[in-house]
């Protein structure tokens, strides 16, 4: 640990400087003893200098705790800030701003899902500009770019009308800004956009592109890639991208959540919400330790930690469907050529037709038995919920670990927010419910925010606050705790899809065309 190139080990030397007479005597005390014949140093009293060691050590403490203390409030290291918490210890925001109002700066930047990444006086995002994919640098004072790294894509993935291929956030640790674009893989650059490593990855096999952001926790960069085939969980070396190990998630169809490194302070596990599972793996070597069931088909959430406890919450349209027809029925009645498959010309309406390519795994334009019959037994274990869990154990704990249990009031997109011993969830609609998190009481349940529209931006908090933005564009602050009371509805005109962050006072939101810093009016 340094402070302006002064280590905890020069501390120490100059303290042994300052005490020892011998190292401290001047031209003019050598002088003194050759005039007086004198040897003071060998019977030099001990106290004085004593009391010396440790008002310098003291001084050095100091002076090294407020260094190494500011700064975690003026760092948001990757998606939902400080280990995927939402939450900013110590800082603030705004309550009521708009695209005129309460403006520190506002800065154009290319398309783009990927939330604001900070890290003490700099910002990092991705974009897609020119069909290139790029990773720009902010100055977090005035929004001035500072520079942008631009990477060929290879093929883009498949995705939905609202998905972008620059939708991972970057992750930074001081040393390294790391970005993610399924169209390439992973790139790491250091904070003045200097390039340090890159790592290619296979396109993902999905039909909404990927959104899953990496992380970094024990000097390794974790990346989940569940898509509807080959899913696997990474590990590389975050100095220099070696892959140190993989783990490949067999059963797991495509899902969008980011890994949570836990204990947050020191972690040892990875958890990672996917397929019907979410799965603790040993960030040593990523073996498997526990696991829990209970979630729906496709994770879009992420979890989050609080009260001992992990959170997760999980929603899909095709959760608790008791039964899909049996593909014996569908290929004689839909299957013209006789080759055993079916083409989504030959799929009979209904289950078929409407889950077309999501059924079809391999993305060839056929539907097989095997993938039917794997599709059929994920959608007859899928669940909606929001499921608070005790993290330890071997195995599946399914029956064991369970704290408590929710089922209304779930999102789709929105990650939960642990805050103050609260769990707040926000979901389409602009729905909100808040519970207590030790034991799941409800405290309010799928109330009105006041705003309409689909919600893919996950809630925030600071100082007492909640925000969260709604893909229309209004950005809703309201109080946390038991009782819902909104303060303010703030509309930007343009669509919202990232998650905004909380550094120094200020609130940094990206909007279609802007990312903007709004802080109060002085």
């Amino acid at each position: 640990m340094k402070l302006i190139g002064f280590s905890f080990i020069d501390s120490w030397r100059f303290v042994k400087f300052v005490s020892n007479p011998r190292k401290r005597k001047t031209n003019r005390s050598k002088q003194r003893k050759q005039r007086t014949g004198i040897n003071r140093s060998a019977k030099t009293s001990l106290f004085p200098e004593f009391i010396l060691v440790l008002l310098v050590l003291a001084c050095v403490m100091l002076i090294h705790a407020s260094t190494v203390a500011a700064p975690a409030e003026l760092r948001w290291p990757q998606f939902r800030g400080p280990g995927g918490s939402g939450v900013a210890v110590g800082s603030d925001f705004p309550i009521h701003f708009g695209a005129e109002s309460n403006v520190v700066w506002k800065t154009t930047l290319p398309g783009g899902h990927s939330s604001p990444c900070i890290w003490d006086s700099k910002i990092f995002v991705t974009g897609l500009s020119d069909g290139k994919l790029e990773t720009l640098g902010l100055d977090r004072h005035n929004g001035k770019i500072l520079w942008r790294r631009a990477v060929e894509p290879g093929p883009m993935e498949k995705g939905s009308r609202n998905s972008n291929p620059a939708a991972a956030t970057p992750v930074c640790d001081g040393s390294n800004v790391c970005v993610y674009f399924a169209a390439f893989g992973l790139i790491s650059y250091n904070l003045d956009g200097k390039e340090q490593w890159r790592k290619p990855l296979p396109t993902p096999v999905t039909q909404h592109g990927a959104s899953s952001s990496p992380v970094i926790a024990g000097g390794k960069v974790l990346l989940a890639c569940d898509q509807d085939l080959d899913s696997y969980l990474l590990a590389v070396d975050a100095a220099t991208g070696a892959t140190l190990w993989r783990n490949e998630r067999s059963g797991f169809r495509r899902g969008f959540s980011t890994p949570l490194p836990w204990p947050q302070h020191h972690p040892a596990t990875a958890i990672v919400a996917g397929t019907l599972r979410l799965v603790a793996y040993n960030l040593r070597d990523g073996t498997e330790q526990w696991s829990v069931s209970g979630l729906p088909n496709e994770m879009v959430t992420s979890p989050v930690a609080g009260d001992d406890l992990i959170f997760v919450a999980g929603w899909t349209p095709g959760a608790g469907v008791s039964r899909l027809p049996r593909v014996d029925a569908l290929l004689e009645q839909g299957d013209r050529d006789h080759d055993g498959r079916l083409t989504r010309d030959e799929a009979p309406a209904g289950p078929a037709r409407q889950h077309f390519l999501y059924i079809d795994a391999d993305k060839d334009g056929f539907v097989t038995r095997a993938e039917w019959d794997s599709l059929a037994r994920i959608f007859e274990q899928s669940q909606n919920a929001l499921l608070a869990i005790r993290p330890n154990g071997t195995g599946d704990v399914t029956a064991t670990h369970i704290a408590w249990k929710q089922t209304r009031g779930l999102p789709y997109v929105p990650s939960p927010l642990f805050y103050d011993g609260r769990i707040y969830l926000v979901k389409n609609g602009g729905l909100a419910s808040c519970f207590e998190a030790k034991t799941g009481k409800v405290f309010y349940q799928e109330e009105r925010l006041g705003v309409v529209g689909d919600f893919y931006s996950s809630p925030i908090a600071a100082n007492g606050k909640i925000c969260v933005a709604s893909q229309p564009g209004t950005v809703v602050i309201y109080e946390a705790g038991d009782i819902l009371n909104v303060l303010a509805r703030n509309s930007l005109g343009e669509p919202i899809m990232a998650t905004p962050a909380i550094v120094d006072g200020k609130l940094y939101v990206r909007t279609r065309g802007y990312l903007y810093a709004f802080g109060q009016s002085k």
